[in-house]
């Protein structure tokens, strides 16, 4: 009998874990088996009581707890290090992945496609400046990506063993899962949903987390901003050197400048120094990339293992 992995990075999810877990467990077919593998990234409340808890009255519930918070990415590969399933799933543990989409992940997966991702057709559970900076970013994703980051789609999907094997032995310390995943995968679809309501607690995805996960995505399958650089260069070239032609010829046929003074030369020292420093902090930002995997550090730091 085949078996489907579950995985769930949780953070300060003490209320909804014993609500959620039944569920998943009623939409895994019963023709496989499963496991729950529950990663706590650091929580703040009894999430660890209460995974250990599930974990004794339910052996194929498991557990692994991270020393401090490390982030979401980081739990997501320790929960996939953890799989031994035929598919793996993985999904958030705070109602917003509804857990009643699973038998259709499973179904798609069953039809022969190695990879099955949740796209968000409508989500509430953030406001209208945070929704709108969603859409920018995935607009911007899917078009320097190639198409490889398909907007609304998130970390809710069902993979194949291949990928998973693949996810595992990728050393990449910044990984970004929804990225790597559409990459390796050979058959890939996707199915809509509308987003869930959180039960409890609140959301720990902040503005800044988003910004950070935004440019890990955009320098992580894309190259285009460090090659844009000289197209941009060649850009400003033609057009500097049609103005100051331009402006030699003017100043010979009427005896006067275009623009007088010094106004030419401030006007474009600013826009050029901007666009420099625009550049620098792109490359700089490829550069923390860079510094981080060089390191090889350890991306989380393990505590305890439960029924593992």
């Amino acid at each position: 009998m085949k078996t489907i992995s579950v995985v769930l990075p949780c953070l300060n999810e003490a209320q909804n874990l014993p609500l959620l877990i039944p569920q998943i467990i009623k939409s895994i077919p019963k023709k496989y088996n499963y496991e729950i593998i529950l990663v706590n990234d650091g929580s703040s409340d009894n999430t660890t009581t209460m995974i250990e808890l599930l974990a004794r009255k339910n052996k194929n519930i498991k557990g692994i707890i991270f020393y401090k918070r490390f982030g979401h990415q980081p739990a997501l590969k320790a929960g996939i290090e953890n799989t031994t399933g035929s598919a793996v799933i993985t999904m958030d543990s705070d109602f917003q992945h509804p857990p009643s989409l699973i038998p259709k992940l499973i179904k798609l997966w069953e039809k022969g496609y190695d990879l099955v991702s949740a796209q968000k057709t409508e989500d509430h559970s953030s406001g209208k400046l945070m929704r709108f900076g969603r859409k920018i970013g995935y607009f911007i994703w899917q078009k320097v990506s190639g198409g490889l980051l398909i907007p609304g789609v998130s970390d809710f999907r069902i993979m194949s063993r291949e990928i998973s094997l693949y996810l595992k032995e990728n050393p990449e310390k910044e990984i970004f899962i929804r990225g790597l995943t559409q990459l390796v995968a050979k058959n890939p679809t996707s199915i809509k949903y509308k987003v869930g309501k959180r039960k409890f607690g609140k959301t720990s995805y902040t503005l800044s987390l988003a910004t950070n996960l935004f440019i890990n995505g955009f320098i992580s399958f894309s190259t285009f901003p460090l090659r844009s650089a000289w197209v941009l260069g060649i850009i400003f070239f033609l057009i500097i050197g049609i103005y100051l032609i331009f402006d030699i010829v003017v100043t010979l046929l009427k005896g006067k400048r275009l623009i007088e003074g010094y106004i030419t030369i401030v006007l474009l020292s600013v826009v050029l120094n901007g666009i420099l420093l625009f550049y620098l902090g792109i490359i700089g930002e490829y550069l923390r990339v860079i510094f981080k995997e060089a390191k090889n550090r350890p991306p989380h730091l393990i505590v305890k293992k439960i029924n593992c």
